[in-house]
């Protein structure tokens, strides 16, 4: 006997609005995509269209980086617990440039395009960092960030692995003298600091050589 011709009708139709919910999201996708390549227009003039950041601008190589890390910086500029310095002039410029975001939809567009972009290794720029010294140093990092560098996405703890050594020099130097975590709402600030504030200015240097020579 053949299917009742209510029931068939009844299956189509739910066939179609599966289909339908499917195009919606790729479409919803695609749309991100697009919206996440636009938006970083924005980044492009310090950060560069592949996201292979600028020395002489202060801007990292952020290409690759993960897309929760990259959301919870920009929020972070952007309510002030980053950036917020008088003598921070790279954190100042990036506090104005993430507000230019003007919602959650739109800094998480712009994050996942970040990690999409195709990582590269920069040239070591520090050139007095010695890495092999720098790994006994980074015993103090190890504990957050992981021994291969890589993060704590739950703890929301940066990856460090192969970022730009200058740019890690630069940050450390930052929390040791009291231009970043020093913000009431910066929970991890009071810990870099204290950590930043142990190490010596070869010590920095060695470390950050160490970081940038770990695999992403």
């Amino acid at each position: 006997m053949g299917m009742p011709f209510g029931r068939m009708i009844a299956i189509v139709g739910t066939l179609a609005g599966i289909l339908t919910i499917i195009g919606c999201v790729r479409s919803s996708a695609a749309g991100d995509a697009i919206a996440g390549a636009e938006l970083f227009g924005a980044c492009v003039p310090c950060h560069g269209a592949s996201g292979e950041g600028s020395t002489a601008l202060g801007a990292p190589s952020i290409a690759g980086l993960p897309a929760w890390y990259v959301s919870a910086q920009l929020e972070r500029f952007q309510t002030g617990v980053r950036g917020q310095h008088a003598d921070d002039a790279e954190g100042l410029r990036m506090q104005a440039m993430s507000r230019q975001l003007r919602s959650e939809t739109e800094t998480r567009a712009v994050a996942r395009h970040v990690e999409s972009l195709p990582r590269a290794t920069s040239a070591p720029a520090i050139g007095g960092g010695d890495a092999a010294a720098g790994q006994r140093a980074y015993l103090l990092c190890a504990s957050c960030h992981g021994v291969t560098g890589s993060g704590f996405e739950a703890g929301n703890v940066p990856p460090l692995a192969g970022m730009d050594d200058w740019y890690v020099a630069t940050q450390i130097r930052k929390f040791k003298n009291g231009m970043r975590g020093t913000m009431p709402d910066d929970a991890f600030g009071p810990v870099m600091r204290a950590v930043a504030a142990s190490l010596s200015a070869e010590d920095i240097e060695e470390v950050a050589a160490y970081v940038h020579a770990l695999s992403r």
